[in-house]
């Protein structure tokens, strides 16, 4: 099976990458690095994902799991981003998603953010969220 994690570029997306990479050398299990860019896929696709790569094993290198397996996955979206990002998780076939999320109030927790209670709603595959600044030992 696979692990798949949500690239968000913020220190919770980071969290988030770190930690999927350290569960998955844990398990042997493929990682997927999903994106969804914020138009349909266009003429700068390619340097898109160079640029989204180096970025990704920038993250993974300074959480010390820099030489862990990874595939990046994208996905453009023209006009609803999370189910774009759906279907990158269906298409991957992980059987676990980790998303990133800020650290947040009592009443913050209580009501999430907008596209992480979709997210939680609509996917099939369980999903484990990760705060910032949860770089320890998976």
């Amino acid at each position: 099976m696979a692990i798949a994690v949500v690239h968000r570029d913020s220190p919770e997306g980071r969290a988030a990458i770190v930690y999927a990479a350290r569960v998955a050398v844990r398990r042997r299990e493929q990682l997927h690095v999903l994106h969804v860019l914020d138009e349909a896929l266009g003429r700068d696709a390619e340097s898109d994902r160079s640029a989204l790569r180096a970025e990704v094993q920038a993250t993974l290198e300074n959480g010390e799991v820099g030489e862990s397996p990874w595939e990046l996955r994208i996905n453009g979206h023209a006009g609803d981003q999370l189910s774009a990002l759906r279907a990158l998780v269906d298409s991957s076939g992980a059987d676990l998603l980790v998303v990133g999320m800020r650290r947040q109030s009592p009443i913050g927790k209580f009501l999430l953010e907008r596209w992480l209670q979709r997210l939680l709603l609509e996917v099939e595959v369980p999903i484990l969220v990760v705060k910032e600044g949860a770089h320890g030992t998976a």
